[in-house]
């Protein structure tokens, strides 16, 4: 139980001063209102509820020990009347017993060993090898008192006039500690209060006591009644030296409540002057690594102290923006909306684009098979100027030819005039040079060649005969005339001898176009039906999203909805955020700070303290009286009567 309880409290000097002024009556933790059962007398329930907040004083030993309980009846105030005082001697062995003991009246109470005085305080008991209790009765003054006061409303009352009263009701129990002695601390004599704790147990009927608190104590509820411990460490303080330190260790309980036609009962105060040795802190001695660890929580605390102020203003700009954030998602969710109709537009008319890449792939498929077919064409009128024999280059090449030669014969000829059989001759031969000057896909339209041939030659001769021969022959004095015409016929023959070779050169620029082009059909046709596979493609996308975007809109409006939320909370998280930078500055003031300020720089000097305490302790061991080198206990129980 002591090493539990050592390891609960840390180390040391930390763990007293935590346990009497951070804790509170955490010293009772064993006690749960379930242990709170209803007595014949409350009286009892009280003596015991506070002697089992104090805990077991039973300490067992193979020698002679000396268990000893004061019993003080006082007034509804506090004041002693009478003061019984039970000893209890724990194997005293057979045969005479010599006990110390400055107790009038003594009495055997349980056992039939007689005794006999000698002298002021020596006791002689014939013990049979049991223990013997005794009491007696003693008018020492105390070592301890409590003062019990009462006000109603703010104002004093005797507790005798309580009684039927309603109103505001605040009981103080103050406790005073006279045990004092010289000891030695680090040299120097010093005067220490003996560590009493004193626990005070009062029982409140809840149909008179309503609303109650104990600010140095804890409150035990038993169906029809609240049972209040308070508690104190009368004298401590000084003890530690703290004084001039804002910690408060309790020396008085406070309780308040609100009363309907209250009555002041019984009260019950346990004192005991080892229980601060139950701690354990004789064990400790690590007092070099708690002054670290001081240093540590220190500058622990700082930083959780300067990163909730952080984080507190953090929230704040949080907060501070949430307005740009819920101004934000609003736009967002306005584009969002622009958004799905744009998507919807872009649905109908990459639909439309489809469409018109589907016949824009038709087109240059019949494109590409007109280029083919120019290109075909080109290839064979080329072809057909350059034949050897019968194509237009040669053709236009003898008629050349034939009429320069003619006009060379006409310009040497006399004027003796041109014969029928001249003319004919001259006509066929136009005729077949016409006929020879045509492409063969052209003369390949003529059925009959021959016929055509003799009907163009028929035409020539009609038109060389009467345009030149009659003449001639009407003119035979008129020879220039006719050189004139065969030279213009002449002339006219180069000319066209040159345009036929322009018209050659423009076919063969025509073929090689036309062969170009129609490789470019190939590559039109590929990428007309890439467009379209594209468009397709586009026409199925934007058909999914336009079918999405009603996802996104729902989305965006739950995203406006939360926005909304979070600002709330935002606000909500930058109120807690302040409470928690307020809280952790007060806690490392208030906390941290002051218990750094106790023991900073003299951990040494505080040890000595509780060194010295925890021995003023351990040697009250009797009230009325105890042999020397005899071990022992002592505790009062003080019991205040009831008002009437």
């Amino acid at each position: 139980m002591r090493k539990s309880r050592k390891n609960k409290i840390m180390a040391g000097s930390m763990a007293l001063v935590l346990a009497v002024s951070m804790a509170g009556v955490s010293c009772w933790h064993n006690m749960a209102a379930a242990d709170v059962k209803a007595a014949d007398k409350d009286v009892e329930t009280l003596k015991e509820a506070a002697a089992e907040a104090l805990g077991d004083t039973d300490t067992k030993t193979d020698g002679v020990y000396k268990d000893e309980t004061v019993y003080v009846k006082a007034d509804a105030s506090g004041k002693a009347t009478d003061t019984t005082v039970s000893e209890w001697l724990k194997n005293p062995g057979s045969g005479s017993f010599e006990d110390i003991s400055g107790l009038k009246d003594i009495k055997n109470v349980k056992g039939d060993e007689t005794f006999s005085q000698k002298g002021k305080e020596s006791v002689i008991w014939e013990a049979e090898g049991n223990d013997i209790y005794y009491q007696g009765k003693s008018e020492e003054a105390l070592p301890v008192e409590v003062n019990i006061t009462y006000k109603l409303d703010g104002k004093k009352i005797p507790a005798e006039k309580l009684k039927g009263k309603s109103g505001k009701l605040t009981i103080h129990i103050d406790y005073k500690n006279h045990s004092r002695q010289t000891v030695q601390v680090d040299g120097k004599d010093v005067e220490m209060y003996t560590p009493f704790t004193m626990v005070t147990a009062l029982m409140l009927p809840t149909d008179e006591y309503k609303n109650v608190t104990v600010d140095s104590g804890k409150i035990v509820s038993d169906a029809d009644k609240d049972i209040v411990l308070g508690l104190g460490f009368p004298g401590l303080t000084e003890n530690l030296g703290l004084q001039d330190v804002d910690v408060k260790i309790p020396e008085s309980v406070t309780i308040t409540a609100d009363v309907k036609k209250a009555s002041a009962g019984t009260t019950i105060t346990v004192v005991s002057s080892d229980l601060l040795d139950k701690f354990g802190l004789s064990d400790v001695n690590d007092f070099e690594s708690f002054g670290d660890s001081i240093d540590e929580l220190s500058g622990a605390a700082e930083q959780l102290k300067d990163g909730s102020s952080t984080l507190a203003d953090g929230v704040n700009t949080l907060n501070s923006k949430t307005g740009d954030l819920k101004n934000g998602v609003n736009e967002l969710a306005d584009g969002v909306n622009a958004y799905a109709g744009g998507v919807s537009q872009l649905a109908g008319g990459s639909s439309e684009v489809a469409a018109g890449a589907a016949k824009l792939k038709n087109g240059a498929a019949k494109a590409r098979q007109g280029i083919n077919d120019a290109k075909a064409g080109a290839d064979a009128l080329m072809a057909g100027f350059d034949k050897p024999k019968d194509g237009a280059t040669a053709g236009i090449n003898n008629l050349s030819g034939g009429l320069t030669k003619l006009n060379n014969e006409l310009q040497s000829a006399s004027a003796t005039g041109i014969s029928d059989g001249q003319v004919e001759q001259l006509a066929n031969a136009l005729a077949q040079e016409a006929v020879n000057q045509l492409p063969a896909d052209a003369r390949d339209l003529i059925s009959d060649q021959a016929a055509f041939t003799a009907d163009l030659a028929a035409g020539y001769k009609s038109a060389i005969k009467t345009n030149m021969a009659d003449k001639v022959n009407g003119q035979l004095g008129s020879m220039d005339t006719v050189k004139q015409t065969v030279s213009a016929l002449a002339n006219g023959a180069g000319s066209l001898q040159a345009g036929i070779a322009k018209l050659r050169e423009g076919t063969a620029a025509l073929q090689s176009g036309l062969g170009d082009l129609s490789a470019g059909g190939s590559d039109l046709v590929n990428g007309t039906t890439d467009l379209y596979n594209g468009a397709a493609a586009l026409q199925q996308g934007a058909a999914a999203l336009n079918e999405k975007s009603s996802l996104l809109i729902t989305g965006t409006s739950k995203l406006k909805e939360g926005s909304s939320q979070m600002g709330a909370g935002v606000g909500q998280l930058a109120d807690g955020a302040g409470t928690l930078a307020d809280g952790m500055a007060e806690f490392k003031a208030d906390g941290i700070d002051k218990l750094t300020e106790v023991f900073k720089g003299d951990i040494e000097g505080v040890t000595s303290r509780i060194n010295a305490m925890m021995t003023l302790g351990q040697n009250y061991r009797s009230f009325g009286g105890i042999r020397d080198g005899m071990e022992g206990n002592t505790k009062f129980v003080i019991e205040t009567e009831a008002a009437q």
